[in-house]
């Protein structure tokens, strides 16, 4: 595989080619404006960039080979020391698929260019099928109302219960209005991320984790953000040059994305309730296995302490008569006694064992009580809006409305 890098530090390519020459065919270079003659040329696989550069920078260059037909498909990963949000932002926004923040380890380094290559492979590979989904789309839109498609969308989704699925059919949506999209899905078990053409670079990914606590839309440049509790999307293509179209898409998908959060925690909630199904009948399980041995550890010993009864009774019966206060006769008598009462002691042992059992199943009941407190507790709705117009609208106040 190729790769170029563009920095101006000799060090850094000294670093970059110590670390991936043994594997990969690298060719470095220190300006920027030759960077963009020798990308055209030598067509790499992955342009590693350095961000501070003297007179153009990295952000400058990457800019110009995405506007580029001949180098817009290279993938750019970005080389800098600043590591704020707005740095990655800025180089999301000119084109960057990844960004590495220097000094970094070698392991870091090639693990990123593997990342980078199988991503680079994926979009090549699904280019062609994503070309000619959006002319299906395309044709399948017309004749539809984009409102009538946002409909059609909710309706499919109440009956579906898998996130590849539900993806699926909202990007069939979202392919209807011509939009690039990439959303995630906040689930039960971990943050699950699609691209309305299949892939997602490891920098749109992060972004889509640090921008969910942004607001409700956030706008940058002809991208924007739209943020929900369990679903956060990025438009990647919004018509900024076309303000009543870009009006009418911030109108509907906050409707269709607030409803897609609610799917999307239906799911969670139905997913904590099957698991808290089964352990309950696991547990339930195990509680009737126990009260089946407590029953008969009791059956048995009423019984054994029955036949003592019955045995002393018997022999008292038959002794009785033949006692005259002698001194053999009392010492019986007493012997008697004494093993009744050792029977008997061995008897509420028993018992105190049987006691015992009966607190741990106590104990069992109240556990899965408290578990189901907890669960009612995460699946309880949140509190209402104090705002009567928010409550009406379902909007919050920085949706504008077009």
């Amino acid at each position: 595989m190729k790769i170029l890098a563009i920095d101006d530090e000799q060090l850094t390519q000294v670093f970059i080619r110590s670390v991936l020459e043994n594997e990969h065919q690298i060719h470095t270079i220190s300006d920027g404006m030759q960077g963009i003659h020798l990308a055209t040329k030598l067509k790499p696989d992955i342009i590693i960039l350095d961000v501070k550069m003297p007179g153009m920078d990295g952000y400058q260059v990457c800019k110009i080979l995405k506007q580029d037909a001949e180098s817009a498909d290279i993938p750019v990963m970005f080389l800098s020391a600043h590591t704020d949000t707005r740095e990655q932002m800025q180089g999301y926004a000119v084109g960057g698929d990844d960004y590495i923040i220097k000094p970094c380890q070698p392991e870091t380094l090639r693990a990123k260019v593997n990342v980078m290559l199988r991503y680079r492979d994926q979009r090549t590979t699904l280019k062609q099928q994503y070309q000619q989904a959006q002319k299906t789309a395309h044709i399948a839109m017309i004749g539809s109302s984009e409102i009538g498609m946002a409909m059609q969308f909710l309706e499919q989704s109440y009956l579906i219960n898998d996130y590849d699925e539900l993806a699926r059919a909202f990007f069939t949506l979202i392919d209807k209005l011509q939009l690039v999209c990439a959303v995630m899905f906040f689930t039960h078990d971990a943050p699950q991320s699609y691209f309305s053409d299949g892939t997602i670079s490891p920098l749109e990914e992060e972004l889509l984790k640090q921008m969910r606590n942004q607001n409700r839309i956030f706008d940058f440049e002809h991208r924007t953000f739209i943020n929900y509790p369990n679903v956060t999307l990025l438009i990647k293509n919004m018509p900024i040059d076309d303000p009543e179209r870009n009006g009418r898409i911030k109108d509907l998908l906050p409707t269709v994305l607030g409803s897609l959060s609610n799917k999307v925690f239906s799911m969670k909630t139905s997913h904590a309730i099957h698991t808290q199904s089964e352990a309950l009948a696991v547990s339930f399980d195990k509680i009737k296995t126990t009260l089946l041995s407590l029953s008969h550890s009791l059956s048995t010993s009423q019984s054994d302490s029955t036949k003592i009864l019955h045995n002393m009774l018997m022999d008292m019966h038959a002794f009785l008569p033949k006692l005259a206060l002698e001194e053999d006769q009392e010492d019986y008598i007493l012997d008697h006694i004494e093993k009744s009462s050792a029977n008997s002691l061995r008897l509420n042992d028993t018992s105190d064992q049987i006691n015992l059992t009966f607190c741990q199943v106590i104990d069992s009941l109240q556990d899965l009580l408290n578990k189901q407190h907890i669960l009612l507790t995460e699946i309880r709705p949140s509190a209402p809006s104090k705002n009567k117009a928010d409550r009406q609208s379902g909007y919050t106040s920085d949706i504008e409305l077009f």
